[in-house]
């Protein structure tokens, strides 16, 4: 056999030959004749099966690399396959098809040459196993092969219609190379024995098997004398070939044009294969990994093989199974004999044919070909069916000239195995039988079974369709409700829940019918609507409601009354009743009434009962009998719900039947029963009958759009989901971009990391002082009551306030895996939390299979107009505008763009992107099915108007039209899923996405980066000037053109406001005088901000938000696509800037760390991420220190300050500013910073040029940050704070910039009040308002009057004057409305709430506390709702009313565990806690007390002291104190260290906080009663003394009438009577009112609900506690001459810095 020639001429690329490429020369070189049809003739076959390729697939698809497996793995299968097809092709062999991981190969000819041709193969496979035997993979798989060859006389059958064409090869010759292969291990070549008979024996060496008639062979002798040359040129001779190419491997390859042929040959292929040919596109595109169902069907038949009877036979079944495949979106995929049998391999989930039902829709198509075979083809002796669904390589295998599109993995063998394991039944997979969602009587569950080369497959079921057992009423819902693990982020559906349930009884009552009867939950997949229907079961059946619940599945819609049928089982309790009999007994005993009773028969069809018909009965008509059967069916249901309160719930309720709609709208018209339903949203493509339209329409209807969960809620999710305690917050930050809110999304990717191994969980042992517990909570090991269900209103009310009910079953076992309530879970030792394995890269990670297999889905409903449309707009970004989709598809005209565009509306791909994305649609009726609702009217417009603050803020939106016409209105629109985006976007080619994303960003780049409300281009200054101008070439000015983009990206470089222009301030307002008053400083104040805001009236309101989202973050992500690091970087480093400034903390620290990936890779020598282009990229030491910097201020915004503290010192390391570390150095540096100062205070210096003023700036950055963490440090470091200020002065002295040195002087004045310098303190605040009055009229000049307003708020209440501070806060908040700083003003509503309090300004503390919590739920800002719990507690624990209950506080703090945002911040997670603590010791539940003391305990050293953190500390010495009254009272034996412990508490609350006063009158009242519990009455009274002149100075309303009700107590003598007291209070929480606005209480009425500390009489201290507390006075003396001294301390140290300075 010789070689081959070469190629003489490349191969022209024709659509024939592509098509040619995919056929066997079999079929390429038949005639046409009319089908079917059967051909006899011999020849030789080579069974070639390839080992590792299961395996090889398992490993790519696990593969958490994105882009990686599928591209990887075709490249590697496609190698391997094509070097043993270039030997079969080599040898004149030719490919009959490519079963999976094996290849069959024929030589057709005459019966005489058969010996030389068997040589010939021979030959041929000893050279494929010489160069192919083994092969290695990257991924450590091995590929080996074996090969069968056999020989005789075969059929080729030709069967099909007229669409569709199969063929198969069928005979002896056929088995016999199956099972020679069977014998064969890797590396063996097996002659079967017809084989060996024809072969010659003399020329081959071979190995004998016992008791078989094949033959192991080991080599041949001599080579054979066949002419592959000419046996090619014999080949298709009655065809015309293209004779100037030579040499090619495959005579096919080389057909010449011919239409008819073309399309002959069509039919042979899929159509997922002709529409990428027919497109001109690489076949690579069809390499994926993807989720699929596979079917395998094998036909046993009775007669001999090949004969006419049996073809005809084979021909019939596959019209057969093919009309059931098409009708159920399945392809017949290939036809080839197998066992003994005819197989087809069927394909359910391909490109363009994709379900989300596929499972459902391929077992009843798999049904269906089961019946019609049995049914229709009399020879057959069995069918076999085997289903399996999960991911599998789909893909084009094989060589270039010759390939299939085929599927392999696992999923693919197991329904092999199920076919020939379990014969004569429709068997599938698990997976199948949960996918499908069909109720269970559809499947009945088989014997397990050893399968060869399947480890534990699962149970394997048998899909029945109903026809084994006859069952009614059997579709319970899939998701049960788990007590330990709560429905998460649905308060407000479940509140609808809630107020549906009342009116619903309170209607059913009354006999009105004017309530909501009908809620409808709708959400897309995922969304977790079965889990809120669970939850609405579970909580009816906790108040004793009759709940009918059920599950409806696609197949029920057809089926007419099922719905109503299942219904009324359930009803009647016959569900579960296993015959006839059952189910008559169970309807008779539900019915006692004789009357009723005689119409029971009539229920016979319907329930699947024999009941005796009556005589009444049997004299009706049929007509008749229908008719009293309606109306007795709806007689029983009436009467069910007027015997109880009946609750109807149906899941998937889109699948209900119209007569069964019919029924339900008139059961709710005549009953009070009350229907929850869920429903999938309406689009175009997915039904919905008439009956539902009209009752979503209903007035009466309340329908709910579910949104996606709050990030805050997504971290507790996955808690719960992995079953910890915790999640490292860069997994937060993961699950929150990419499940986009969608609670199946989460669990997805969840199970996705896990099995990739890039997270796993780790038992870990809390840390506790246990030693300091036992002497605080002495006794035995704490077991958690177990909470139980309360019965009367006075248990709901007591569970509420917190308190516990006494049970008898009084303790329980605890579950640390679980996520309990904290009074349980906190209790364990050992816990589990979830950790990031090291090198985890969460973004290479691609979509799981199971989420990409729900937007293909989507996406293959569209139109191929439609596709191109949404895949542009995935490479765009997730938001867009119609602007920039014209200009990336400029060939579409404007009436077709705006066609497709609606189409795509109504078919719920695209949403209106004017809206806020995660906002929750609960209006009731608002939703309109098929309607293209748009927002952009009223945002363009910006007429929205602030509401007051009480309300939150909510407004109503005005709701236009999308498209009108042919004209399309909508400007700005967004991807309805994020999950689709990111599908479409992995469905281009990688060499066409980059030129797209080149498109788009060239588009962007003429674009205004900042909005024109804003004065600076660059959110990080100077970043331009930095890194080079020829890097990003922004252009400011955008062309004026009439869309969304015009008020979103136009700038203006000349004056941003209109009519007269201000040179300064001071033209608008007078001076600040030296002495006026406060009313004159406000008025001033007031005066400068109106002359702010008049200006900013006649501009647009700051569009920054929308900004980032449709410029800046598709700008980074198109540099990422096109692969420019330096510009992926750039635009990253001002996303973040942007994000931090509009107070997303979060979404900050997720670009940061994406930025922090590129860093490490380029440090690593790697490609910065997957498309970057090759070469050296160099990043600057800026960009390092932007990063650095950045993620300063994320980690100091969330609490992180020691983490701060060192991002912050890299920063300015970088930037050539470093802070010394030791004492000495830093004493140095200090005097050099001095004398630098002095040196530049009386020069005007020139301003430096722009790359110097960007270091500058930040330098100014960090050195603020710097002073202010030194300064609320656990340990203040004034001297550090001090040198870090005194850098920051001189750096922003250099810039020569006016805003810079108002903002240092600024720190200046808090730093003066902070290290207790009153006098620096009003000389700095003087300068302030006067530099105010000279700034410019510019943004940043009144960003800069905000900060100062703010400032002076915060020193105000530091120094205990509440009234300035109010008045300075509110002046702040008015300030800062124009400005779309979010977070600062959640800061300062946090700030602002406890001196409302203390000056009892209840309703407008309420107000603002509402509005906090608004601001927090809509921004998702989970620290604002730790602050809003915060102040809920203080209003509980000290003003005596409620603004959320204490069950709802206690909750969140035991959801926040699981959030790392809230975690991060320690004070704030320190205040709760000690609220709490508080709350709990007050009651005496000492259990729940050591549970939160211990957490608080925990946290007290790693707290700031910042003054966020100082409520918590009063709240902490609080607890403290009565720890040691509960010590006094037991006589604890370690009193002395508990006292010596408070002391130390007070000590220490004095070195930190030293100069603030808003709370020293608390203070004093605290050490007071401390005295008195001592019984040093005299001290205490002069405390209280001091303490109620501190509360008159300040005009601390609330702290005085608490002393004035303790000096009462406390001179009451009367046991009987303080007793009483104690018991009043304890009914006082249970009845605590909770505020309402219309009716607020009185302040007199609220002081019976406040606590008051008492002292326990008589009161008679043992001799060990005697001697203890006479050192009291000592202490506490000691206490404060420490105090003095650290405060003479601070002052010394200031006094001689300006004695140095002006010495100097």
């Amino acid at each position: 056999m010789g070689k081959r020639k070469p190629v003489r001429k490349s191969l022209k690329k024709t659509k024939i030959n592509s098509i040619a490429a995919h056929v066997p020369d079999l079929v390429v070189y038949s005639d046409f004749k009319k089908i079917p049809y059967v051909e006899h003739f011999n020849g030789v076959l080579l069974f070639a099966d390839v080992s590792g390729f299961t395996a090889l697939t398992e490993r790519f698809s696990l593969s958490n690399k994105k882009g990686y497996g599928a591209d990887e793995l075709t490249r590697t299968l496609n190698s391997y396959i094509g070097d043993i097809v270039s030997y079969i092709l080599a040898a004149g062999g030719d490919i009959l098809n490519y079963a999976g991981d094996a290849i069959l190969a024929l030589w057709t000819v005459e019966r005489s040459l058969l010996s030389e041709v068997i040589s010939l193969v021979v030959k041929c496979s000893l050279n494929i196993q010489d160069n192919c035997g083994v092969r290695e993979t990257v991924v450590g798989s091995v590929l080996r092969v074996k090969i069968g060859i056999s020989a005789g006389k075969m059929s080729k059958v030709i069967m099909g219609n007229q669409d569709s064409q199969f063929f198969v090869v069928i005979g002896r010759a056929v088995d016999e190379v199956r099972l020679a292969e069977g014998l064969a291990v890797a590396g063996n070549i097996i002659l079967s024995p017809n084989a060996w008979e024809l072969c010659d024996r003399a020329n081959i060496a071979f190995d004998p098997f016992e008791d078989k008639r094949a033959v192991k062979v080991r080599y041949i002798k001599r080579e054979p004398h066949f002419s592959v040359e000419e046996y090619m040129e014999s080949v298709g001779k009655n065809i015309e070939h293209d004779t100037t190419i030579k040499g090619c491997l495959r005579k096919a390859s080389t057909l010449m044009p011919n239409e008819e042929r073309e399309r002959f040959l069509q039919k042979y292929i899929m159509k997922t294969v002709l529409q990428k040919i027919d497109a001109d596109q690489p076949l690579e595109y069809l390499s994926e990994m993807r989720p699929a169902t596979i079917v395998f069907v094998n036909l046993q038949f009775k007669g001999i093989e090949a004969n006419l009877e049996q073809c005809l036979a084979i021909h019939v079944a596959a019209n057969g199974i093919s009309k059931q495949m098409v009708k159920h979106h399945g392809r017949i995929n290939k036809v080839f004999m197998f066992d003994k049998g005819c197989t087809f391999l069927c394909l359910f989930g391909l490109p363009g044919d994709k379900r989300e039902d596929e499972s459902a829709h391929a077992l009843q198509a798999a049904f269906g070909a089961h019946e019609f075979c049995q049914r229709e083809i009399r020879s057959l002796r069995i069918i076999s069916v085997g289903v399996t669904s999960g991911p599998v390589f789909c893909g084009v295998v094989g060589h270039a000239l010759r390939h299939e599109y085929t599927v392999i993995g696992t999923k693919v063998n197991l329904a092999a195995r199920l076919m020939m394991h379990y014969p004569g039944v429709v068997a599938c997979d698990t997976e199948t039988h949960n996918y499908s969602r069909l109720p269970s009587a559809y499947f009945t569950e088989l014997p397990k079974k050893t399968m060869k080369g399947v480890k534990d497959p699962g149970p394997i079921y048998q899909f029945t369709a109903r026809k084994v057992r006859i069952t009614v009423g059997q579709s319970p819902m899939s998701v049960e409700r788990d007590k330990e693990s709560p429905l998460l982020g649905r308060e407000k559906e479940m509140e609808v829940y809630s107020s549906a349930v009342s009116n619903f009884l309170e209607g059913r009552s009354s006999d009105t019918g004017t309530y909501s009867n009908v809620v409808i939950y709708g959400g897309s997949s995922g969304y977790g609507k079965s889990r809120l229907l669970a939850e609405v079961v579970y909580r009816a059946s906790l108040r004793h409601f009759r709940v009918i619940p059920c599950e409806l599945a696609e197949t029920d819609t057809h089926q007419q009354r099922y719905t109503l049928q299942t219904l009324l089982a359930l009803l009647l309790s016959v569900e579960t009743c296993k015959n006839f009999a059952e189910r008559e007994k169970a309807i008779r005993s539900r019915i006692p009434d004789p009357e009723m009773r005689e119409n029971l028969c009539l229920l016979n069809e319907i329930l699947l009962v024999k009941i005796p018909i009556s005589n009444r009965v049997s004299l009706m008509d049929s007509e008749t009998r229908d008719k009293e059967t309606k109306d007795f069916i709806m007689q029983l249901f009436c009467h069910m719900a007027e015997v109880e309160p009946c609750i109807y719930v149906i899941d998937q309720a889109q699948f209900v039947d119209r007569s069964s709609w019919r029924f339900l709208k008139q059961l709710l018209d005549r009953a009070h029963v009350l229907l929850f339903l869920s429903v999938l949203p309406y689009t175009c493509q997915s039904e919905r009958t008439p009956e539902l339209l009209h009752l979503l329409k209903a007035p009466r209807t309340t329908f709910l759009k579910l949104p996606g969960l709050e990030p805050s809620v997504i971290a507790q999710l996955a808690c719960q989901i992995l079953c910890v305690i915790r999640i490292p917050t860069e997994l937060e930050l993961f699950l929150v971009e990419r499940s986009h809110g969608v609670p199946y999304y989460c669990e997805e990717l969840l199970k996705s990391l896990y099995l990739s191994d890039m997270i796993y969980i780790s038992e870990v042992e809390e840390e506790e002082d246990s030693k300091d517990l036992d002497r605080l909570f002495p006794g035995p090991s704490v077991l958690v009551p177990t909470s139980s269900k309360p019965n009367s209103e006075e248990e709901i009310k007591k569970k509420s306030m917190g308190i516990d009910i006494p049970t008898q079953e009084n303790t329980s076992v605890l579950k640390c895996r679980k996520i309990t309530a904290l009074d349980e879970s906190s209790i364990a030792r050992y816990k589990y939390v979830c950790v990031t394995s090291e090198g985890a890269k969460f973004h290479d990670i691609p979509i799981p299979l199971t989420l990409k297999g729900m937007a293909l889905a989507h996406l293959d409903r569209l139109a191929p107009d439609e596709q191109m449309v949404v895949k542009c707009a995935a490479i765009i970004g997730h938001t867009f505008t119609t602007q920039m989709l014209t200009n990336i598809l400029p060939e579409l005209t404007e009436d077709h763009l705006c066609n497709m565009l609606v189409s795509l509306f109504k078919a719920g791909t695209f949403v209106c992107g004017s809206r806020q994305e995660n906002m929750a649609d609960l209006s009731l009726g608002t939703e309109k099915y098929g309607v293209l609702s748009c927002y952009c009217k009223k945002e363009d417009g910006d007429k929205r108007e602030d509401k007051g603050e009480e309300d939150g803020g909510e407004d109503d939106e005005d709701v236009a039209l999308a498209s009108e016409g042919s004209v399309w209105h909508c400007e700005v629109m967004r991807f309805r899923t994020a999950l689709v985006k990111e599908t479409a976007y992995d469905l281009w080619l990688q060499e066409q996405r980059r030129d797209i994303h080149n498109k788009c960003a060239a588009y962007l780049l003429k674009r205004a980066h900042r909005c024109m409300h804003c004065s600076t281009k660059e959110f990080i200054y100077g970043h331009k000037a930095v890194v080079g101008r020829d890097i990003v070439e922004v252009h400011g000015v955008l062309h004026a053109q009439e869309s969304c983009e015009k008020a979103l990206f136009e700038y203006q470089d000349t004056p941003r406001r209109q009519g007269r222009r201000r040179g300064t301030i001071h033209e608008a307002v007078k001076p600040f005088l030296e002495n006026e008053d406060l009313v004159d400083t406000l008025a001033r104040l007031d005066a400068i901000i109106q002359n702010h805001q008049e200006g900013a009236k006649q501009s647009k309101k700051c569009r920054c938000a929308q900004m980032v989202e449709v410029v800046l973050s598709p700008m980074a992500r198109h540099w990422i696509g096109v692969g420019d690091v330096a510009k992926a970087l750039y635009y990253l480093l001002e996303i973040s800037a942007a994000t931090l400034y509009l107070s997303n903390n979060f979404k900050a620290l997720a670009y940061l760390n994406e930025i922090q990936a590129i860093l490490d890779n380029l440090k690593a020598g790697r490609p910065a991420f997957e498309t970057a282009e090759k070469g050296k990229v160099k990043i600057c030491k800026f960009e390092k220190a932007c990063v650095c910097r950045l993620k300063g201020e994320v980690l100091f915004n969330t609490g992180q300050i020691k983490e701060a503290e060192v991002m912050f010192v890299k920063a300015l390391k970088l930037l050539n500013r470093r802070l010394p570390m030791t004492r000495l150095t830093a004493a140095i540096k200090l005097v050099s910073e001095r004398m630098k100062r002095l040196h530049l205070q009386p020069q005007e210096l020139d301003i430096p040029e722009e790359k110097r003023l960007a270091y500058l700036h930040g330098q100014i950055y960090c050195l603020s940050y710097m002073w202010k963490i030194n300064s609320i440090k656990r340990l203040p470091n004034i001297r550090r704070a001090l040198l870090a200020i005194t850098m920051e002065d001189n750096s922003a002295m250099l810039t020569s910039q006016q805003e810079k040195t108002v903002l240092s002087t600024i720190d200046m004045f808090q730093f003066s009040q902070i290290s207790g310098q009153e006098g620096e303190c009003s000389k700095y605040e003087r300068k302030l308002f006067e530099q105010c009055a000279q700034l410019p009229d510019t943004s940043d000049s009144y960003i800069l009057i905000t900060h100062f307003t703010r400032n002076l708020c915060i020193t105000r209440l530091c120094e205990g004057h509440l009234e300035e501070a109010i008045q300075y806060g509110f002046r702040t908040r008015k300030a800062i409305k124009g400005l779309n700083q979010v977070g600062v003003d959640l800061w300062l509503m946090a700030i602002l709430n406890p001196p409302m309090l203390f000056t009892n300004r209840y309703s407008t503390f309420v107000q603002i506390t509402l509005r906090l919590e608004h601001l927090s739920n809509t921004t998702g800002i989970s620290t604002g709702r730790g602050w809003f719990y915060t102040s809920c507690l203080n209003c509980m624990l000290y003003a005596g009313f409620m603004v959320r209950r204490m069950d709802e506080c206690v909750m969140f703090v035991q959801d926040a565990q699981s959030d790392p945002c809230l975690l991060a911040d320690k004070g704030l997670m320190f205040t709760l806690y000690a609220a709490l603590a508080l709350w709990y010791v007050r009651l005496c539940d000492w259990l729940k007390a050591r549970v939160y003391y211990s957490k608080a305990n925990h946290l007290y050293r790693a707290a700031p002291s910042s003054l966020m953190a100082l409520g918590g500390n009063i709240m902490f010495l609080e607890v403290s104190v009565m720890l040691f009254r509960k010590a006094l009272l037991e006589n604890n034996k370690h009193i002395q260290d508990i006292y010596a412990k408070t002391i130390k508490r007070f000590t220490e609350f004095k070195q930190h906080f030293s100069t603030n006063q808003i709370y020293q009158p608390r203070v004093l009242h605290l050490r007071a009663y401390l005295n008195q519990l001592a019984r040093h009455q005299t001290k205490a009274q002069e405390l209280l003394q001091k303490a109620l002149l501190l509360c008159d100075a300040q005009a601390n309303d609330l702290e005085k009438t608490c002393i004035q009700q303790s000096q009462a107590a406390w001179q009451t003598q009367d046991v009987d009577q303080q007793k009483q007291s104690i018991a009043t209070w304890y009914i006082a929480t249970v009845t605590m009112p909770l505020w309402d606005k219309d009716c607020p209480p009185e302040t007199e009425e609220l002081q019976e609900h406040r606590y008051v500390l008492t002292v326990p009489i008589p009161h008679v201290p043992s001799a060990r506690a005697s001697a203890v507390l006479l050192e009291t006075d000592e202490e506490q003396e000691k206490d404060v001459k420490v105090t003095e001294t650290l405060v003479k301390w601070a002052n010394a140290s200031e006094t001689s810095t300006e004695s140095e300075e002006s010495s100097s």
